[in-house]
């Protein structure tokens, strides 16, 4: 018999009182786990009892979308509203269901208090009424479900979740999740995700290339290194703006990207072939998404109009226009002494041209 809520050493003995008859449990250590040594993770710890944690890829793909399609959080960490057509669906597909009156796990059994909770946030009235209307019409109450159907009507008010519906309808409707729910919900993802890359191409910066900002691509991969850009690629598109940019050529595209140049001891400007620019920031890693890594090319490809160029010239005021003239090699003064000018000129004349005019 498993107890619950117990930690002990291995090898120990515990002493209780159970239906009037005292008890000594023994705890024998799993396959000698107390003595060993040199795991150097916990894989091999796992591995040694043989016990295996990892799913299938499909799976773990299945697991995600569900997640992402059926149950809306929004960035304050608050549930997301339901809109009218995914609300309607979902009481569309609330038929020929057995409602159980206890509180099991949804992918059980129906519950009175798990409907409730989903119906009671639409925000559409005449929804929420149909909805109402429909427990009783089209489905099956069992007997418990029926004497205490105001109470889990009254605490279903209190809870209210309207995705938990879609959850009921993967679970114990699935031709109908499958063909009218589920686009409903992939439809509805894509299009707030779209909505969030629209939001943020708007508050990223638009910086453009600045030779003498030292900022390059290594410091880049310093800050994913360290964690810096909190897995957000609008944080990484950001900083590549001030280091690549995206030209039209004859054959496609070009990128120009800031690299600093030892020779020359300063930062200038080089034109890569797609391949040669992808290799770079393929090598600086994000994150992990199941067996995919998720680099700096996904910040790039994610916001590609952002980087693009609608032309290059030397110079020009046109902000579409790459301008390949990025200042002086020499900084400019604002004052000069003419005198140690005028002695630099002397010596040239006496020294080098010999007077020569």
């Amino acid at each position: 018999e498993l107890v619950q809520n117990r930690v002990v050493g291995p090898n120990s003995s515990f002493r209780e009182t159970k239906n009037n008859k005292r008890e000594t449990l023994k705890y024998e250590a799993i396959n000698d786990w107390a003595n060993m040594t040199h795991l150097a993770s916990l894989r091999e710890i796992l591995d040694s009892w043989n016990i295996d944690i990892e799913i299938l890829f499909k799976d773990y793909v299945d697991k995600v979308n569900m997640r992402e399609f059926g149950w809306q959080i929004t960035e304050e960490g608050t549930i997301d509203k339901m809109n009218d057509e995914i609300a309607q669906a979902c009481v569309n597909g609330l038929k020929n269901l057995e409602i159980h009156n206890y509180p099991q796990p949804i992918n059980m059994e129906v519950t009175l208090l798990s409907i409730f909770s989903g119906i009671y946030e639409f925000t559409n009235e005449q929804i929420r009424a149909e909805g109402m209307k429909n427990i009783r019409q089209f489905n099956k109450l069992i007997p418990n479900a029926e004497k205490n159907y105001g109470e889990a009507s009254f605490n279903g008010e209190r809870k209210p979740n309207p995705w938990i519906l879609t959850k009921i309808l993967r679970n114990h409707n699935k031709d109908y999740y499958e063909q009218i729910t589920k686009p409903l919900l992939k439809q509805n993802y894509e299009v707030k995700k779209q909505q969030k890359i629209s939001n943020t191409v708007q508050q990223i910066e638009g910086y453009e290339i600045d030779l003498k900002d030292q900022f390059t691509l290594i410091d880049v991969s310093s800050k994913a290194l360290n964690g810096k850009y909190e897995n957000k690629l609008e944080l990484v598109a950001q900083d590549l703006l001030r280091i690549i940019k995206v030209i039209p050529c004859q054959n496609g595209w070009y990128f120009i990207i800031k690299e600093y140049d030892c020779i020359a001891g300063k930062n200038t400007i080089k034109y890569k072939s797609k391949t040669a620019l992808s290799d770079q920031l393929r090598s600086i890693r994000l994150q992990q998404d199941g067996k995919k890594h998720i680099t700096a090319i996904d910040a790039l490809e994610q916001y590609y109009s952002l980087f693009e160029k609608i032309g290059m010239k030397f110079t020009s005021n046109n902000q579409g226009i790459f301008s390949v003239f990025q200042g002086f090699k020499y900084m400019q003064l604002v004052e000069v002494d003419q005198i140690k000018i005028d002695k630099f000129l002397g010596l040239v004349k006496d020294t080098i041209s010999a007077n020569d005019e």
